[in-house]
């Protein structure tokens, strides 16, 4: 007689994820890393490596115009706002004051030198400044204030002497010095048709009179002359020649780079529409000063310059591309004989070219800007080198090239990540967490409207487009976990699996997401397969609190530790399976912090 033989019990197996890197838009998700997610939105790594939501932002302050720059001031005392054409200061706490009325209605940007605010917005140069009392901000033109650079000195009254400095751009005000000889009253100084703004004059120091100018030929006739200086410089005459267009090389800049070889003793300024390949350097330690010969010239004008990235002691210049021609060159710095700082150039290879001036930054030692084809970095300084410059951002490709207007993205480095918002959404690069081919490990955001960003009192603050000023919240606020009292949906989803077998069917017996638990909290999973999702839990989460007592609620909980829950849902015959996690309910956080299927084979697939 033939015994009847049971089927063998399949053993329970079990696939495990513990550790959480970025999303990976680009791979298919059946190919994606265990620790990767195909599709996640509004979760962030915390620092001991697992996924927690993020935190919501509130509105601040509202302006009538859109916030096309924030900027914290040199003391961080509060910001300086470009809303319209309008620039505020605004206090970390009171009232704010308005400061001008004619900025120019467009993006703007900003450098920091000698405890000055300096902001491009493509119209006019401007410095934000302490009033002479020190009582208040405000803003005044550069040009208004600018160096008045002595272009000629120790010059017979006929004229000649030894050029000194060069002429400053943004003034027609020059200085000639003049060694008298006891009897002239006339001299020569060194330009025709002069301004017919005053001509002064001093002698050792002190004003003396000026008879008459002769403004044609430059010509300057003292009322009495002089003492003889006895070879020594001893007459002084201010006078202005306004040269067309020259100021306008400087107020029509839009970007800066702070550089001077090993300090940052000198500010290079670029961006201006008429001359798109030059930039302009700065005197020492004086941003008021640009010489009419300290420019340079970078390819042709069909590529522009489009920002500046310091790494180690060189200054790396990044244009648009295009045009055949380079897209990065190599700015260093040499002392000449003479004392005269100079700044030559080295021509980098084509390569990607960056498309948004403000999304230039420094993530730890990694120079970041964003291209046409996602965000760059910038390994070394051998720019001749074809690899110098690669992607670091391939995960979010995918995605980000589907966004428009990336001219106007702008970023920022905060807390150890390189932001990067553009039409309400925000790319994030954690700096301290790499993914398998040494790229930073990206996470995407959804809802965040910002078009500038700025950092003041260690909290992330924007702007909007409808004038609306923001802040991140920190995590122990009331209402952190909304953004103007609206949910946040965070979630996350895992690679698409065949769960160690394609060609067999599994059935997926429980799923046990290990949750962090707050003073109230919750979390839905849902099964994904080719049959489409089904929701398998939803529960909250909540610690015993006062402070957020629900009835309809109630938890005994009191131990803040992780907690494991499971769906108790069955799938039966699954060839590939996912499931997606997440919380989308107001002032609700959420952290998932391992995440257990539980599974057994069945049979060939047919």
């Amino acid at each position: 007689m033939r015994a009847y033989q049971f089927p063998q019990t399949e053993t329970e197996q079990s696939t495990v994820v513990s550790r959480f890197g970025g999303v990976d838009f680009r791979t298919h998700p059946t190919k994606v890393s265990l620790s990767r997610s195909p599709d996640m939105q509004n979760l962030i790594c915390d620092q001991n490596d697992f996924l927690v939501k993020r935190t919501g932002w509130k509105t601040q302050q509202t302006y009538s115009a859109p916030i096309y720059g924030l900027f914290p001031m040199p003391d961080g005392s509060g910001f300086a706002v470009h809303a319209g054409n309008k620039l505020y200061f605004r206090p970390a706490s009171g009232s704010q004051a308005e400061l001008c009325t004619d900025m120019n209605a467009a993006f703007s940007q900003s450098f920091i030198m000698n405890g000055v605010l300096y902001l491009l917005d493509g119209k006019t140069y401007r410095a934000v400044r302490r009033n002479t009392a020190n009582t208040a901000w405000e803003a005044v033109k550069v040009q208004d204030t600018a160096y008045v650079p002595t272009t000629t000195i120790s010059a017979e009254p006929t004229g000649g002497g030894t050029s000194y400095e060069a002429v400053n751009l943004l003034t027609p005000k020059r200085i000639n010095t003049f060694i008298g000889n006891g009897s002239a009253t006339q001299f020569q100084v060194d330009a025709k048709d002069l301004d017919e703004t005053a001509v002064t004059a001093s002698v050792n120091g002190a004003s003396v009179s000026v008879s008459s100018v002769n403004r044609s030929t430059g010509l300057v006739t003292l009322a009495a002359a002089p003492a003889n200086g006895n070879g020594l410089a001893n007459v002084s005459i201010s006078f202005s020649k306004t040269v067309s267009g020259y100021a306008d090389r400087i107020n029509k800049c839009r970007i800066a780079g702070l550089y001077g070889g090993k300090n940052d003793t000198r500010v290079f300024v670029a961006g201006n529409p008429d001359e798109p390949n030059c930039d302009w350097q700065s005197g020492l330690y004086d941003p008021t000063y640009f010489p009419d010969t300290g420019y340079t010239r970078m390819g042709t004008d069909a590529s522009a310059i489009v920002g500046y990235l310091k790494q180690y002691e060189s200054q790396l210049v990044i244009k648009s591309g295009g045009a055949q021609e380079a897209t990065s060159y190599l700015r260093s710095y040499l002392m000449a004989d003479d004392g005269t700082a100079l700044y030559p150039l080295k021509q980098g290879a084509q390569g990607e070219g960056a498309v948004a001036p403000r999304s230039f930054a420094m993530l730890n030692d990694l120079p970041l800007f964003l291209s046409a084809r996602g965000v760059q970095g910038v390994y070394g300084t051998a720019v001749a080198e074809q690899r110098t410059i690669q992607s670091v951002s391939d995960a979010i490709v995918p995605k980000l090239e589907t966004e428009t207007g990336l001219e106007n993205a702008c970023a920022i480095v905060f807390e150890g990540k390189y932001y990067l918002a553009v039409n309400g959404h925000m790319y994030i690069a954690d700096g301290a967490l790499s993914e398998e081919d040494g790229s930073p490990a990206w996470f995407y955001w959804t809802d965040v409207p910002a078009q500038c960003l700025a950092e003041l009192d260690g909290r992330l603050w924007f702007g909007t487009a409808d004038g609306r000023l923001c802040r991140f919240a920190k995590a122990e606020e009331d209402g952190a976990y909304c953004d103007d009292s609206a949910a946040i949906n965070a979630f996350w989803r895992t690679p698409t699996l065949p769960l160690a077998d394609w060609g067999r069917v599994k059935t997926v017996r429980d799923v046990v997401p290990t949750l962090m638990p707050y003073s109230r909290s919750g979390a839905t999973v849902q099964y994904e397969s080719e049959n489409g999702q089904t929701l398998a839990l939803s529960r909250n989460m909540d610690l015993f609190s006062f402070k957020t007592l629900d009835f309809s609620r109630f938890s005994f909980r009191c131990i803040p530790g992780a907690v494991s829950y499971r769906t108790r849902w069955r799938q039966h015959r699954m060839p590939l399976f996912a499931v997606r996690i997440g919380n989308s309910q107001p002032n609700e956080p959420f952290g998932l912090l391992a995440l257990t299927i539980r599974w057994t084979q069945g049979q060939n697939i047919i």
